[in-house]
């Protein structure tokens, strides 16, 4: 096992390219459109690949892709590679899905002792959002933050310094029958996806946990047609008008944080199994 220090950072970051070419190679010759997210846009921009203390890699689909992806990827995906999500695993309990490098370890902090466990990238689902900007924020405010309780309940971590709103809620659900949370959890990705077969001013994840304190809503126009971008040297794809998207999430995004914020987003050991 070794500790994420500088050495052990490049080596993670190797192994999520790797990841992310076979994910790219997969869409390309399934005509599945995808975008690279978050900081991962971010760093394709700022600095032509990652963030240089990043430790991961966030892509996007919009919903169709995204679903479909889920059907027929690891059919496409090598054999060292492994498809997670809900249908995949039985007790995975997040709503994005996630590609593993099968034979290393990548500890999360669910607090569930999942099946696939390594490195990873992860792959959100973009979704379609009708209605005026007010009713579309407070659609996204309202379903983003009760999944978000659901899923931390299911895994009994509510992150780091919970709100008292959040706590409660918490604890109400947890005196709730399991058959109710299960309905819940349907009717709010039910209301995330009813618009899946329209054309919206809007798209959005549902699926972020930063949404929580700002709902994103980002003009369809400008986030499609992707485009090509170079990443670590590779071709893969970004939104359509990454400076609309960044600009959104980050303000300023070309401008360095300061240094104490230009950490590790995890702790702990990772194992890279026979890797290279």
């Amino acid at each position: 096992m070794n500790k994420i220090d500088d050495s052990s950072l490049k080596k993670i970051q190797k192994a999520e390219l790797y990841l992310l070419v076979e994910f790219d190679k997969v869409c390309r010759e399934q005509g599945l459109t995808y975008f690279l997210d978050s900081g991962t846009a971010l760093g394709a921009i700022r600095h032509g690949g990652f963030i240089p203390w990043d430790d991961d890699i966030d892509v996007s689909m919009p919903r169709k892709d995204y679903d479909r992806f889920m059907k027929i990827g690891q059919s496409y995906l090598p054999d060292n590679v492994f498809l997670q999500n809900r249908r995949t695993e039985k007790n995975y309990i997040r709503y994005a899905a996630k590609l593993r490098l099968k034979g290393t370890v990548f500890p999360e902090t669910d607090g569930v002792p999942y099946e696939h466990n390594g490195i990873f990238i992860d792959i959100f689902p973009f979704d379609n959002i009708a209605g005026n900007r007010f009713w579309a924020r407070f659609n996204v405010k309202t379903v983003v933050e009760m999944l978000h309780v659901i899923r931390t309940y299911r895994g009994h971590d509510l992150g780091v310094s919970p709100s008292r709103v959040r706590r409660g809620i918490s604890m109400i659900i947890k005196r709730m029958p399991k058959w109710f949370i299960n309905s819940l959890e349907r009717f709010c990705l039910k209301i995330a996806q009813r618009n899946k077969d329209k054309e919206t001013r809007f798209m959005t994840c549902y699926f972020w946990r930063m949404s929580q304190t700002k709902q994103y809503l980002f003009d369809t126009s400008k986030m499609l047609p992707v485009k090509d971008v170079l990443f670590e040297g590779q071709e893969v794809k970004i939104m359509n008008n990454p400076d609309h998207y960044l600009t959104l999430m980050y303000g300023n995004y070309m401008q360095l944080p300061p240094e104490e914020k230009r950490v590790v987003h995890r702790k702990g050991d990772v194992d890279f199994g026979d890797f290279e």
